[in-house]
């Protein structure tokens, strides 16, 4: 019964040492907190089939953006995140997208690249004071549907 013990004594003593010292690794990075980031699309850049910027607009664009960066978990590679975006038209609501599971890219210098599907890149440039944000989508469809090829809605964060 006293050997049991003993045995049982070290088995839990190992174990111990074994979860602290893999929690307290100095090779693993410190998990790092979410990140939000939000702030106003300024303006939207359009690009007509023809490939010249379209000035002006086809419309005016403002609205709002929250960027949530889930917590990182290695060096240099962008976590998960997720986008909620309300664009408005012409003073009148256009878009609202509440909640957009986004794709991990790359992470390079303070760039956070993610797409949403084949067509939808985003960019959060975080060097800039304020980070810069950038919605990016390139329509396939030829010109059919509209009169313009590309657009990209930017914004500031607060």
């Amino acid at each position: 019964m006293k050997n049991s013990k003993n045995i049982l004594t070290y088995i839990v003593a190992a174990l111990s040492i074994l979860v602290i010292s893999a929690s307290s690794s100095p090779g693993a990075p410190p998990l790092q907190p979410p990140q939000n980031y939000t702030g106003m699309l300024t303006h939207g850049e359009f690009v007509s089939c023809d490939g010249q910027i379209l000035n002006p607009p086809p419309y005016s664009v403002t609205g709002t953006w929250v960027l949530n960066i889930d917590a990182m978990t290695q060096a240099q590679v962008p976590p998960p995140a997720h986008l909620t975006m309300i664009v408005f038209n012409n003073g009148s609501p256009y878009l609202v997208f509440p909640y957009i599971e986004l794709t991990p890219i790359s992470l390079q210098n303070g760039i956070y690249t993610y797409t949403y599907g084949t067509q939808v890149t985003l960019t959060l440039d975080t060097n800039t004071t304020p980070a810069t944000f950038f919605w990016h989508v390139e329509f396939t469809d030829n010109c059919t549907l509209r009169s313009y090829r590309s657009l990209t809605y930017i914004g500031l964060a607060n």
